[in-house]
C-alpha cells in the first residue's frame, strides 16, 4: 500500500473545500414568492418528505401506468436497433471495427447508425416520400444484413481485442461493477425522455418542426419558423418515430426518447474509453459521473439535444485518440470515423461545428505534420470527407431552399430567403456575446467549475486530480485542454447559455474517472466511494424532484397530454372549441400541444398577423373590409395574443414588435372584426373570434 503523502492530503482537504463550497451554493432560478433563493443542501430534505415524492410521480390519485410507455419505448428501442445495425454493417464495410473491442464496437455502431438513419430520413423527407414502407423495407434488408454478416464473421475472438499495456489495470481499487450506480439515473432518463413536452424550445421547434414537416408529408422551407431551417438531425427521429407510428403525438414521444437515449450511450462509451486508456474501474466511475450529472438528466429528458451533441463530440474525440495511438498509416478507417462522429456533431446543431469539427480537424493536422508531413494529408482528406458526409446533405438543402448553407447564420456572405439586414442585425446581437470585461468572464467561469446549478459535485475536483495521474498526465491534460478550448470558445462566440458546453462534460468525466483512480490507498477509495454515494444521492434527489425537472414519471399519458400544468389553458380551450379554420398566434410561437391548424410565427420571421392587417405597399392598417377578407382567406377563425411573451420578447432584446399593441385590439373589436372572448383567471393572454361578414354590422 502506498504510504499517504502530501498530495494526498491536499487532495482530501481540496475534495472538502469544494464540496462545501458547492452544497452551499444557491440556484438562483429556485426562488420561492418570498424572494428566498434555495441551496444545494436543501435538495436533502426531499429525503424526509418520501409521500411528496411520491405524489409528484404517480400523481394524485396515484398512477402507475408504465403500460402506455411500452409501445413508445417500443418505436424507440427499433429505431436505435435498426440503427445500431446500419452503423456495424458501415464499420466492417470500412473496416474500422478490427481495431475496436466489442464494446467499443458497439457504441461507435449506435452513433454512425443513429446519424445515418437521421439523414437517410432527411433525404426522404426531401424527397416527399414519408411512407412506412419507405423505412420499413430498407431497415428489413439492413437487419438481415447484419445478422448474416454477423453469423459469417462470428468466430473466436471476434472484437475481442486485447488492449495496450496497462489499460487494463486492476489494482485501482474500484471495480467495474460499480457501474451499475448508473442505473437509476438511466431509468429516470428513459422514464422521462417518454415524458410530453414542458420546455419553450422543444415545443416551439425540436418537436414542433417534425410535428409540421409529418403533417404536409414533406421536408421543406419553413418561412414562419427561423429554427425549423438549420441543422436537425436528432430531430429527425422524432420525424421517423411519427411516420412509424403514423400520428405526431405519440411519434414525438418515441423520438423524444431516442434522443433521451444518446445519455446512457454516452455514459457506454465512456466506460469502454476508461477501459483501453484509464482502467475498467475508472471507465465505471466516469460513467457514473456523467450519467448522473443533473444537467445531463436535465436535458435528455426535457428533450434538448445536447445530449446527442455530447455523445458525438465524445465518440469523435475517442475515435481520434484511438487512431492517434495506434497505426495510423493502415487504420485510416478510424480518422474517417472520427470525421464521420464530427459531422454528425455538426448536424445535430450547428455549434459542432465550432466545438468539434474545428478542434478536431486542428488537432489531426498538426498531429501528423509532427510527424511526418508528406503523409499529413491523407487523414485530413478522409476525415473532412466523411466529416461533410455526416452533415453535408443539411448545408446542400438549406443552400437549396433558403439560399444560404448556415442559415440563419452568415447572412453578410450568403444572403438568405426571408432575411434582411435588420432581422440578421438581431439575429447576431442575441446569439452572440457582448460583454468581454474580467468581471464577466470571472463570473461565468465561477459558474463553469462551481455555481452551474445542475452541476453534480465531484465531476470537477476529480478531474482536476486526474492531472496527479502520473501514467495519465497526458491524456488527462489533452482532456481538459478540450474542454477549455469548447469554454474558451462558447464564452466568445456563442450563446452564453449553461446548456451549449454541458456536452463538453463528457470529457471532464473521463478525467475524473483518472482522478479517482490516481491512487490505490485504502483512505483514498473509501473517500472517493463515500463522495459518489453522496453525489449519487443528491444528484437522484435533483432529478426526481420537482425543482429539479419533469418528474410526472408513471402518471398516464392521457392526464398528461390535457394537464394545465403543462399545457396553456388556452391551448386547452382552442383544442376543445375550434370546429373549422385555424388559430392566429400572436406573440406564441409554442404550439406543439395545439390539436387544431395554427399560423404562428418566431421573433425572427415576418409577423402573420402584421402581413394580414396591413398594407404591403404603405404598412398601414387596412380597412376593417379589407382585414376580415385577409383573414377569411388565411381561413383565420380565432385570434390569440399573448401579451407575456410579447413582453419578454421585448424586455430580451428579441425585438420590439410595435405592431402589436393593446390599442390594436381595442379597435378591431370596436370595429367588429374580433368577439373577444372572456378572459381566463391569473393569464395574460387573450383570444378573439373572428366575426364573419354576416356578424360585421351589429
Amino acid at each position: 500500500m502506498t504510504k499517504p503523502d502530501w498530495r494526498l492530503a491536499v487532495a482530501t482537504l481540496g475534495l472538502g473545500l469544494y464540496l462545501v463550497l458547492f452544497f452551499s451554493a444557491r440556484l438562483p432560478s429556485l426562488e420561492d414568492q418570498t424572494g428566498r433563493v434555495m441551496r444545494r443542501s436543501e435538495f436533502f430534505w426531499y429525503l424526509f418528505l418520501p409521500d411528496q415524492l411520491a405524489g409528484q410521480w404517480f400523481g394524485s390519485p396515484p398512477q402507475f401506468a408504465l403500460a402506455e410507455r411500452i409501445p413508445v419505448l417500443a418505436i424507440a428501442a427499433a429505431i436505435v436497433g435498426v440503427a445500431t445495425a446500419a452503423g456495424w454493417l458501415a464499420l466492417v464495410l470500412c473496416r474500422a471495427e478490427r481495431t475496436l473491442t466489442r464494446l467499443e464496437a458497439f457504441v461507435f455502431a449506435a452513433g454512425v447508425g443513429l446519424n445515418l438513419v437521421s439523414t437517410y430520413t432527411l433525404l426522404v423527407g426531401l424527397a416527399g416520400l414519408l411512407n412506412r414502407w419507405v423505412f420499413a423495407a430498407p431497415a428489413a434488408v439492413v437487419v438481415a444484413g447484419a445478422i448474416a454478416v454477423w453469423i459469417r464473421r462470428r468466430r473466436p475472438g471476434t472484437n475481442d481485442i486485447r488492449l495496450p499495456s496497462g489499460s487494463q489495470e486492476q489494482g485501482d481499487g474500484f471495480s467495474p461493477r460499480w457501474v451499475w450506480l448508473a442505473a437509476p439515473f438511466a431509468l429516470v432518463i428513459v422514464l422521462g425522455g417518454m415524458l410530453p413536452p414542458i420546455e419553450f424550445d422543444v415545443r416551439e421547434y425540436h418537436l414542433q418542426v417534425p410535428k409540421e414537416f409529418f403533417e404536409q408529408g414533406s421536408i421543406g422551407f419553413l418561412p414562419h419558423n427561423v429554427y425549423g431551417n438549420m441543422a436537425l438531425g436528432s430531430e429527425m427521429h422524432s420525424l421517423l418515430a411519427m411516420v412509424i407510428a403514423g400520428d405526431w403525438w405519440w411519434g414525438a414521444l418515441a423520438g423524444k426518447a431516442v434522443i433521451a437515449l444518446f445519455a446512457p450511450l454516452t455514459a457506454l462509451g465512456l466506460l469502454a474509453a476508461g477501459q483501453r486508456f484509464l482502467s475498467p474501474g475508472g471507465g465505471a466511475v466516469a460513467a457514473v459521473l456523467f450519467l448522473s450529472t443533473p444537467w445531463v438528466v436535465q436535458v435528455s429528458t426535457i428533450g434538448w439535444v445536447e445530449g446527442a451533441s455530447a455523445f458525438y463530440l465524445l465518440a469523435a474525440f475517442y475515435a481520434l485518440v484511438v487512431w492517434q495511438r495506434g497505426d495510423r498509416a493502415r487504420s485510416l478507417a478510424l480518422a474517417g470515423l472520427a470525421g464521420y462522429l464530427a459531422g454528425a456533431a455538426t448536424a445535430t446543431k450547428y455549434p459542432g461545428l465550432l466545438f468539434v469539427g474545428v478542434p478536431l480537424t486542428a488537432w489531426l493536422v498538426f498531429a501528423e505534420l509532427r510527424s511526418d508531413w508528406r503523409w499529413a494529408w491523407k487523414p485530413f482528406a478522409v476525415f473532412v470527407s466523411a466529416a461533410a458526409l455526416g452533415c453535408g446533405l443539411w448545408f446542400a438543402k438549406n443552400w437549396v431552399l433558403a439560399g444560404n448553407p448556415t442559415y440563419p447564420m452568415l447572412y453578410g456572405l450568403f444572403g438568405g430567403r426571408t432575411l434582411t439586414p435588420e432581422k440578421a442585425e438581431l439575429w447576431n446581437y442575441i446569439v452572440r456575446p457582448h460583454d468581454f470585461s474580467f468581471g464577466a468572464l470571472a463570473a461565468d467561469l465561477r459558474r463553469v467549475v462551481l455555481e452551474s446549478e445542475w452541476l453534480g459535485p465531484l465531476l470537477i475536483p476529480l478531474a482536476v486530480f486526474g492531472l496527479l495521474a502520473a501514467s495519465k498526465r497526458r491524456l488527462v491534460a489533452g482532456l481538459w485542454a478540450y474542454f477549455a478550448f469548447v469554454v474558451i470558445a462558447w464564452w466568445l462566440f456563442a450563446l452564453r447559455i449553461d446548456r451549449y458546453w454541458v456536452p463538453a462534460l463528457a470529457v471532464v468525466a473521463l478525467a475524473a474517472g483518472a482522478g479517482a483512480t490516481w491512487r490505490v490507498d485504502a483512505w483514498w477509495r473509501r473517500l472517493v466511494i463515500g463522495a459518489m454515494v453522496l453525489s449519487c444521492v443528491y444528484c437522484l434527489l435533483v432529478a426526481t424532484t420537482g425543482p429539479g425537472g419533469y418528474n410526472r414519471l408513471f402518471v398516464s399519458y392521457q392526464v398528461l397530454r390535457t394537464s394545465p400544468e403543462r399545457v396553456d389553458p388556452w391551448h386547452l380551450y382552442f383544442n376543445r372549441h375550434v370546429k373549422a379554420g385555424r388559430v392566429l398566434m400572436v406573440g406564441e410561437a409554442e404550439v406543439f400541444d395545439l390539436e387544431v391548424p395554427v399560423l404562428y410565427n418566431t421573433w425572427l420571421d415576418d409577423s402573420i398577423f402584421e402581413r394580414l392587417l396591413t398594407d404591403p405597399a404603405t404598412g398601414s392598417v387596412l380597412e376593417p373590409a379589407e382585414i376580415r377578407k385577409n383573414l377569411a382567406a388565411a381561413d383565420v377563425s380565432y385570434v390569440f395574443v399573448h401579451w407575456a411573451e410579447i413582453q419578454r420578447y421585448r424586455a430580451s432584446g428579441y425585438g420590439q414588435h410595435e405592431f402589436i399593441t393593446p390599442a390594436l385590439f381595442a379597435a378591431l373589436v370596436a370595429q367588429n372584426v374580433l368577439a373577444p372572448l372572456p378572459p381566463l383567471e391569473e393569464h395574460d393572454g387573450r383570444a378573439y373570434r373572428v366575426r364573419p361578414d354576416a356578424e360585421a354590422g351589429e
